[in-house]
């Protein structure tokens, strides 16, 4: 190929898309062996000569394939391949078998050993080496027929042999990419094509005189060699001294572009995109070094946005600071022998990468990386380290003049809202009391968790910026009751924690939780409204309950809801609260063995286009089929999942099961969507974008076809954090959708904020549709809403004929509900889409009887 080299997008694409390539690789071996056969090309040397002309070719194949012309045209990369030499001298002086075998073989070597090519993307290469091959020595033997010696006959052979070669190239290269971009542009291949043969017109000229001068005299080809590799080694040295005075020109934009930006964000959204552009590279993060293993991960996203992800380096990491030991600047090329930092790659799905020291005043903070380079052609070398290294040092000490590191350290563990630690902060702080304890420093202290009674109410009533306002006026009253000796920590929501050191006994955290419910029962001022709040607070003691953070969050947590089952006030823990409830706990125990066992399974129900009856997807419901209590719904286990901290599990198991149905449809031609819900500890797991980005990989899905649906309450609860995790979700492709809307708080206010696709109105307002006149308007407004923001509306429990024409005329695109069919397995639903299919033109009411 004059041209070669993968646009770096097409190496992104899902394994779904890969169908594509090996479509293109069967039709290619395809048309390689046919045209094989049509002209009897023997790909094999059988005499000496022919072996001789075939170790030949295949060194110069090797050759043009690893001494190659690099070219950056904007953002893609590309390489500019001498292999028309080879070819053609193998047309002038060997046979066709040993010139395919030759070009095929030389380049085997150099896709392998140098390039590192494996799978698909190898076969695609070698197959188009090979159809190429085939191809010329066809066309050349066709226009060549019966002519002797290297006339114009002769040049015509070689010159058709060559552009047939390069217009094949161009086009399935281009075809290539549109099919995994599912955007392929006529345009955009009709240019590939006028370019590719005519850089390799150029190539085979060069060929066509050392062919000349060889048939002349074969010494005079030494002359034409040498200066051929000194114009080539002239580039290539012009290229490079090219490349530098373009980062130092890139450098010093760096500079100015994070010197000139005082705000945090600012600061670090022009280090991560001026060193992505710096090094043409995909990704670039910042990874910053707290206490202990812990760090925060900031990352660009391709919008632009910045990403923050809290997290715990593994001792193993090679970007991990370890104690005594130096971090020094890593360099991990495509292909590397280093296991760590193969395992690195693999774990983030990298290519390759750079990563040097961040520091600072007090020495390193945390690291800048760098990583998969734009395009096929290059992996980082040296020179992107020490650069990578200039560009770090500048980033320091403009982070460094910002103060940067303690806000965001103190960001990664204190609540946004209230200030207050976190969940993190807290058990680290409890971890430290138990090593003082093991340490005989402290006796024995307690873990309070208090849960606010009523604060649901208002913050549906007053809207959620009161709410937040309540929030931080008890954060405030907390700490006025307890000193400061006692850390107060928002878990969530309306959930907050103590952890009182040196606690005396029981009746200490009983007095110092008392002295917080009397500080709290004062009315709070909310714009001139007096708001009045209780709390329920469950207490453990350690080391009498527990002696692990796990355990005293967990018995802290079951007595706070025994107060709570009791009507407020303070619990604490003991054994027989322990033994109280053995059904509770025998249920828990059980769930987390039918989540082991992958015992949740799941129906869907359809959702119905009001306006043509067509399907295009389901609701994905879980159900658990106990062996003593028969199968249990959502709302049986899921609070039982959130407090035993089974949610990820749960989740994940859910979400899996969906996405195989879907992609089982898909593979039926059938590109129905699913939607699955998200509970409030689920959007709240910094995993959970990670989960779903594995998932959507694994089964091939289009992000699109995932609906991920979550209520106004599981959003307001922590707004701040929620809606941060909604735009997280939502730049992975997959569409939102609010469920039971128009029961929560502020509604019309709070829409516009969240990155939604569709609006789900709660079954409460349809039940009695055809009724209840308010019920009407209520529905009639909630579509008009969804209207105006171009957002999809569905309508929930609709059970009657009468309820689906009304809600036909109000606009509303939906319906979900026993008209249309009643919850099933997945397996069922194809099944019963065909039935549906065949009888949506009838009247809805028979099939729905028909169908249940």
């Amino acid at each position: 190929m004059a041209v070669a080299g993968w646009r770096r997008r097409l190496l992104a694409a899902r394994p779904s898309q890969w169908w594509a390539v090996a479509g293109v690789v069967a039709v290619l071996v395809t048309v390689s062996a046919s045209l094989a056969a049509l002209g009897g090309v023997v790909p094999v040397p059988v005499t000496g000569e022919e072996l001789a002309a075939y170790l030949a070719l295949t060194a110069m194949a090797v050759v043009a394939e690893v001494f190659v012309l690099h070219v950056q045209v904007k953002r893609e990369a590309q390489t500019l391949a001498l292999s028309e030499i080879p070819l053609v001298l193998g047309l002038a002086f060997a046979s066709p078998g040993a010139l395919v075998a030759g070009l095929v073989t030389g380049g085997a070597f150099a896709y392998v050993f140098h390039r590192h090519q494996r799978g698909l993307k190898l076969a695609y290469n070698l197959a188009l080496k090979a159809t190429d091959g085939v191809l010329a020595v066809t066309l050349y033997s066709r226009v060549l027929g019966d002519a002797e010696g290297f006339g114009w006959r002769w040049l015509l052979a070689v010159y058709v042999a060559v552009a047939a070669t390069a217009v094949l190239d161009a086009a399935t290269t281009q075809l290539v990419i549109g099919l995994h971009e599912r955007s392929l542009s006529v345009r955009g291949m009709v240019a590939e094509i006028a370019i590719y043969p005519a850089l390799a017109m150029g190539v085979t000229t060069v060929a066509v005189l050392g062919v000349y001068a060889f048939d002349d005299s074969p010494i005079s080809v030494l002359p034409a060699v040498g200066a051929g590799a000194f114009l080539v080694t002239g580039y290539r040295a012009y290229s490079r001294l090219s490349e530098r005075h373009l980062s130092l020109e890139r450098l010093y934009r760096f500079s100015q572009a994070v010197t000139s930006t005082p705000e945090v964000n600012g600061t670090l959204g022009s280090v991560l995109a001026e060193a992505k552009e710096l090094l043409r590279s995909e990704h670039a993060e910042i990874m910053f070094f707290g206490t202990g293993a812990s760090s925060v991960r900031i990352a660009l996203s391709p919008s632009g946005r910045l990403e923050r992800v809290s997290l715990q380096l593994r001792p193993d990491d090679p970007s991990a600071l370890q104690p005594g030991v130096e971090l020094r600047p890593l360099l991990m090329p495509r292909g590397g022998r280093e296991v760590a930092a193969r395992a690195h790659l693999a774990a983030r799905r990298w290519r390759e990468a750079v990563v040097v020291p961040l520091r600072g005043d007090a020495g390193v903070i945390g690291t800048l990386t760098v990583a998969d380079r734009l395009g096929d052609v290059r992996t980082f070398d040296v020179s992107d380290l020490r650069l990578l290294e200039t560009v770090a040092n500048h980033a320091g000490v403009a982070l460094q003049n910002s103060r940067l590191i303690d806000q965001l350290r103190h960001e990664s563990l204190h609540d946004a809202l209230t200030g207050l630690p976190n969940r993190v902060l807290l058990q680290r702080r409890i971890n430290e009391e138990l090593d003082l304890m093991r340490e005989g420093g402290t006796v024995q202290f307690a873990v309070m968790i208090m849960d606010l009674d009523g604060f649901k109410d208002i913050n549906d009533t007053l809207g959620h910026q009161h709410g937040d306002e309540l929030l931080k006026a008890v954060a405030a009253r907390m700490l006025d009751a307890v000193g400061p000796t006692v850390t107060v920590a928002r878990l969530g929501g309306d959930e907050f924690a103590l952890l009182l050191p040196d606690c005396v006994d029981a009746a200490h955290a009983r007095s110092v939780a008392q002295a917080v419910l009397s500080e709290l029962h004062h009315p709070t001022d909310l714009d001139g409204i007096p708001v009045q709040v209780g709390a329920s607070i469950g207490a453990s003691l350690a080391p009498a309950q527990a002696t692990d953070v796990s355990g005293l969050l967990k018995r802290a947590d079951v007595a706070m809801y025994a107060a709570k089952s009791a009507g407020g006030g303070v619990r604490v823990f003991d054994a027989d609260l322990e033994t109280s409830s053995p059904a509770r706990l025998a249920l828990v125990t059980d769930l987390r063995s039918a989540i082991d066992a992958r015992a949740i399974t799941i129906h869907v129900q359809p959702k119905a286009d009001l306006a043509t009856g067509s399907v295009s997807g389901v609701e994905v419901l879980a159900r658990w089929d106990h062996p003593s209590h028969g199968v249990l719904a959502p709302d049986d286990f899921i609070p039982l999942a959130e407090r035993a901290g089974l949610m990820r599990a749960l989740t994940e198991q859910v979400l899996d099961q969906a996405l195989a149905a879907c992609a089982e449809w898909l593979r039926d031609g059938r590109a129905l969507g699913v939607a699955v819900n998200l509970s409030a500890r689920s959007l709240a797991d910094d995993g959970l974008t990670d989960v779903v980005t594995d998932l959507l990989d694994r089964h091939g899905v289009p992000a699109p076809l995932l609906t991920l649906e979550i209520t106004e309450s599981t959003v307001m609860s922590d707004p701040t954090r929620s809606i941060a995790a909604l735009h997280s979700l939502r730049s992975l492709g997959v569409r939102l959708a609010i469920d039971d809307f128009g029961i929560g708080h502020s509604s019309l206010s709070n829409l516009r904020h969240l990155p939604v696709d569709e609006l789900k109105v709660d079954k409460s307002f349809v039940t009695d549709l055809g009724r209840d006149v308010e019920d009407l308007m209520i529905v009639r407004s909630i579509v008009d809403l969804g209207r105006n923001l171009s957002l999809v509306v569905v309508a929930e429990g609709v059970e009657t004929e009468q309820a689906w024409h009304q809600l036909a005329r109000t606009g509303c695109h939906q319906a979900q509900g026993y008209l249309v069919a009643r919850p099933m397995p997945p397996a069922l639903f194809t099944g019963w889409l065909d039935q549906w299919l065949a009888h949506r033109r009838g009247t809805l009411a028979a099939f729905a009887t028909a169908s249940t």
